[in-house]
């Protein structure tokens, strides 16, 4: 029952200015009988004092409150605001917050008593152990042992999927119905279980997975519109999709890489984009030359041997600038990074080879047998050789020309940039206009540029709206960290050296992160024992590590197994958990001699920990001792971290600021402990919490890193290919371009440096510079003066280059709703940069060269 009498009463005491203070003080050793030698001499009283007297009536006083909250009653306290007042002051007394800490939101306190959310945890229990059918204990075998670490991980896999698949089929259905924001008209309910996690991503993936079945349908079709034939468009189709295997076996077989990372799945992405891409190109080509001189058309293998060397050298210099451009992330030390590097430029190399290949031999076949008696792109009835070939009547066309001088036209939308695009580039006018607004959009762009700077919130894994993102933000982001929460938990450990990397390759091996190395100088003697137990106490009481040390009942959270080993040694078991928590133990001498180690490890193995009864010694110090069977190895204590957990991605400078108090934690236990244990201290975690945030870092090294040598690497590519120096520094200069554009946009987005943008960021150069490395390749080859080659130049790849951006900004724009993060900003990362490149190539780039009017020498070197 409740008593509001006791609880108004217990309310007005803890108002009182400085009783919290002073019950926290006193509470742990008069109320708990822990840790009463830590007090000061001050607080070191009798228990006559008033003080001591006023502690404990009022501890038991909240004990009797409090102990009737077992969840078994039928009726709601009507009291809600003494409930809720009561539960303010609790959350500030060490020893009973964690009764009512959970289910409030960082806001709440004395002075604010409303919580904009609240949390609770429902245990559905589970199916029962193996053994609980014969009546033995679900943690012990038939025989009675205790379960080993193996038996008892495979038993709580087996629960986990069995209880797993009951909620499924009983419960899901109505969960759902509960969060879903149009069944409550004042709350928002959500729900987050880890065991319904991968599940739940599963049909996510699948989702988006049919949304990329959407922006390869629209390849398909524009395909086939610029093709005119759904042949054609079907081998086209087959090429990109045939790019992913091919180049996956050279990649695993042939470079033997094993190392096949989540960045990979993006490659079908970029080479639906760039394989598009050169499929026009070649196309194009190939019904310009039913146009161009009539030499070329004398044969079926003139004409090809003109289209191939025509489009080969262009398509070459971009795939070699666009391959190169993505190994500059083998820079970087990540094996994802660099395995999506090689293979991106593995699938785009194959890519370049499958369509002067096979779409090549498709072209032939569509010449000899489809192209000028199609029916819906292919042949109805007929499907035997031409005659005459569509080769011969285009000769004839050429030749029975009225004028020889007459200019043959092309089609429509090729003619349109030859005559209108280039026409209007050519006009002064024109030009001033189009560098002032890329000029000004320019400046906007580096000024955004200038302010982007590294995420300081939890990176999102889903769209932001999505039900299990929202929970997963408002527990990461809401609430403090609870005694029911899990936090981080962070290792000192003695007797390890680095490990040994020697041969680590994780391109090639993803299994070998090296080897452990053991220091023999350490000695795990009763003096090092004694001192790490200090250390511990240390942790637990020393107000300074408050806010860095997660608190629970009034105690830093340590895991040091030397408490329970102690005990053992003195009392020869853990059977009086009173005994071993209230440290009586700890007046004898219980440090044990390295010759009776041995003996008393067999016996401490076998015991259950009496910190938490439901796990044994090993499960709760497995990682804590190195015990070998026959000497310690190394010995560790971990903490747990107030504010870090394993499971959220924070931002890289919040967890750099408690990666750094850690350290500094550990150069203080190196000066105590190491002179006593022969060795230094190695402070990490073991949930790579600390790698992430070094890979935070090393993402937007990367970044910069790949972006520069991305440009460098196009350049020198466009000098060699073109021999003209104006033109590579020009294009070079486009490629800059778009990304200080890319970039300016997604800070104007809203977007932070975080590790996707960091990713994308370092690979701009390798999706921009396709249009206009085609653009200038088609100036240089072209003849005549400056204008000329203008016209010539449009007239020959803008359509190609039209066609290539229709396509790759259709195919992003799927990836738009797509509820996982990294491929909805991929989405809007691939359309921004696509637009951008496209913009700048054919006005900002051909309007320079306009401008300038540099002329190209022919022969020799023209630098």
């Amino acid at each position: 029952t409740w008593d509001s009498v006791m609880v108004a009463t217990v309310i007005e005491e803890l108002k009182v200015p400085g009783n919290m203070e002073l019950f926290n003080s006193l509470a742990l050793c008069y109320s708990l009988n822990l840790y009463c030698d830590l007090l000061t001499a001050e607080q070191q009283i009798t228990e006559s004092n008033n003080n001591v007297t006023w502690v404990l009536a009022l501890s038991a006083n909240l004990t009797t409150i409090t102990s009737s909250w077992d969840m078994s009653g039928t009726e709601l306290v009507q009291n809600f605001t003494q409930v809720t007042e009561l539960a303010a002051y609790l959350k500030g007394i060490d020893i009973y917050k964690g009764l009512v800490d959970f289910g409030y939101d960082k806001g709440f306190s004395v002075d604010n008593q409303v919580s904009l959310f609240s949390r609770g945890i429902i245990r559905w229990g589970g199916p029962l152990g193996p053994a609980a059918g014969n009546g033995n204990n679900e943690n012990e075998n038939e025989d009675g042992s205790d379960l080993t670490t193996e038996q008892r991980e495979e038993q709580d896999e087996a629960g986990d999927e069995q209880r797993k698949d009951y909620i499924v089929d009983n419960f899901l259905k109505e969960m759902d119905r509960l969060s879903s924001e149009k069944t409550h008209s004042t709350i928002n309910s959500y729900y987050l279980m880890i065991a319904l996690l991968f599940d739940v991503l599963i049909g996510i993936v699948q989702q988006d997975a049919l949304l990329a079945l959407f922006s390869l349908a629209f390849v398909f079709i524009w395909l086939r519109v610029n093709t005119g034939s759904w042949f054609l468009a079907g081998v086209g189709i087959l090429e990109i999709f045939l790019a992913i295997p091919v180049a996956w076996f050279i990649f695993a077989v042939v470079f033997r890489i094993n190392y096949f990372g989540f960045l990979n799945a993006l490659s079908i992405f970029i080479v639906a984009a760039i394989g598009a891409d050169d499929i026009f190109i070649f196309m194009d080509a190939y019904k310009q030359s039913k146009h161009k001189h009539p030499e070329h058309l004398s044969s079926m293998e003139d004409r090809m041997s003109w289209v191939y060397r025509r489009t080969g050298t262009a398509m070459a210099i971009t795939s070699a600038t666009t391959c190169a451009a993505f190994l500059c992330t083998l820079i970087t030390p990540l094996a994802s990074i660099q395995s999506f590097g090689i293979f991106a430029a593995t699938v785009i190399l194959i890519d370049y080879v499958l369509v002067m290949t096979l779409f090549f031999s498709a072209v032939v076949i569509y010449h000899d047998r489809f192209e000028d008696r199609s029916c819906f792109g292919c042949c109805c009835t007929n499907c035997s050789k031409t005659d005459p070939s569509p080769t011969d009547a285009a000769q004839e066309a050429l030749e029975n020309r009225d004028d020889d001088n007459e200019e043959v036209k092309g089609d429509r939308v090729s003619e349109f940039f030859r005559v209108k695009v280039a026409g209007f580039i050519q006009k002064p006018m024109n030009r001033l206009i189009l560098a002032v607004i890329f000029l000004s959009w320019l400046g906007v762009a580096v000024w955004q540029t200038s302010k982007i700077e590294a995420t300081k919130e939890s990176e999102q894994f889903l769209n932001e709206d999505h039900p299990l993102q929202k929970s997963i933000t408002i527990i990461n982001s809401e609430f403090p960290t609870a005694d029911d929460d899990q936090g981080l938990k962070v290792y000192y450990t003695w007797g390890l050296g680095e490990v040994d990397r020697s041969g680590v390759n994780l391109l090639l091996d993803p299994e070998n992160f090296g080897s452990p190395t053991y220091l023999e100088s350490f000695d795990f003697n009763e003096e090092c024992q004694t001192e790490m137990m200090k250390a511990c106490d240390k942790l637990k009481t020393d107000p300074q590590y408050r806010g860095y040390i997660k608190q629970k009942g009034g105690l830093g959270l340590a895991y040091c197994f030397m408490e329970e080993l102690g005990a053992f040694y003195v009392k020869g078991d853990l059977s009086d958990c009173t005994y071993v928590q209230q440290g009586e133990w700890r007046n004898e001498d219980w440090q044990v001699p390295g010759s009776e180690l041995a003996s008393v490890m067999e016996g401490f193995l076998q015991e259950r920990s009496c910190i938490d009864p439901t796990e044994t010694i090993p499960d709760r110090y497995g990682n804590e001792m190195g015990w070998d069977g026959t000497r310690m190895r190394y010995a560790s204590f971990a903490i747990e971290s107030e504010v870090l957990n394993p499971f959220s991605q924070d931002p890289e400078a919040f967890t750099r600021g408690q990666y750094d108090e850690f350290v500094s934690i550990a150069k203080e236990l190196d000066s105590a402990i190491s002179p006593f244990c022969s060795g230094p201290v190695i402070m990490t975690d073991l949930s790579t919490k600390f790698v992430f945030m070094n890979n935070q870092a090393i993402y937007v090294q990367t970044a910069i890193q790949s972006s520069i040598l991305g440009v460098a690497i196009a350049f020198v590519v466009l000098l060699i290919s073109t021999r003209v120096f104006h033109i590579a520094f020009f294009a070079s200069l486009s490629i800059v371009s778009v990304l200080v554009s890319v970039t300016g946009t997604m800070v104007m987005l809203g977007w932070n440096l975080g590790s996707i943008e960091s990713i994308l960021i370092g690979v701009i150069a390798g999706f921009s510079v396709d249009y206009v490395v085609h653009l200038a390749h088609a100036y240089e080859t072209a003849s005549g003066e400056t204008s000329e080659r203008l016209s010539e130049a449009f007239g020959d790849m803008g359509i190609s280059v039209l066609n290539g951006m229709v396509t790759s900004v259709g195919a992003s724009i799927p990836l738009f709703f797509c509820q996982l993060q990294f491929f909805a900003k991929f989405g809007t990362f691939l359309c921004l940069t696509i637009t951008f490149s496209w913009l700048f190539a054919n006005f900002a780039f051909m309007s320079v060269l306009a401008q300038f009017k540099i002329p190209i020498k022919k022969g020799g070197c023209r630098l």
